[in-house]
């Protein structure tokens, strides 16, 4: 199972990469990392969040998440606006080039979502599926908020 495992999250980043190349020239891919992947995703799951939600989130500081606005600004994936209602307040928001590199994935999870149920054929099955999932981003969630992930070990 942990070959299948491999294959299909090694599957998944490739086409994810793809999709990455497909929206960024030459010279902004080289620019940008795994890092930025997950930065832009955390924003554009958020909603165009405040500066401060964005570091809560990111668990870093206001100044590297301007830092990181900073960067993916000048990659054309974020924009930095300020509040109309209290000027001391950004919102980072995600343009559509950015919106097409985290939706080019979205479509790629609905694709598995479409060859999984389509192999588990019942909907006895597929609920049993959407247990097993839930229960496993369960535990993930908690070792994340623990601080017990591999990294952390």
């Amino acid at each position: 199972m942990k070959a299948q495992l491999a294959y299909i999250a090694n599957f998944m980043w490739r086409e994810s990469l793809r999709n990455i190349n497909a929206q960024l020239s030459a010279s902004e891919a080289r620019q940008f990392n795994s890092n930025d992947y997950y930065y832009l995703t955390t924003i554009y799951y958020q909603g165009n969040p405040r500066f401060s939600q964005v570091a809560e989130a990111l668990q870093l500081t206001k100044p590297a998440v301007s830092a990181i606005v900073r960067k993916l600004s000048g990659l054309g994936l974020v924009e930095k606006k300020q509040s109309p209602d209290d000027g001391r307040v950004y919102f980072a928001v995600v343009t559509e080039k950015g919106r097409r590199i985290v939706e080019g994935d979205e479509q790629l999870y609905g694709r598995l979502e479409t060859l999984i149920l389509a192999f588990l054929q019942t909907k006895e099955r597929q609920t049993m599926m959407e247990e097993l999932l839930s229960a496993m981003t369960f535990e993930m969630e908690k070792l994340i908020r623990d601080g017990k992930t591999e990294e952390n070990t």
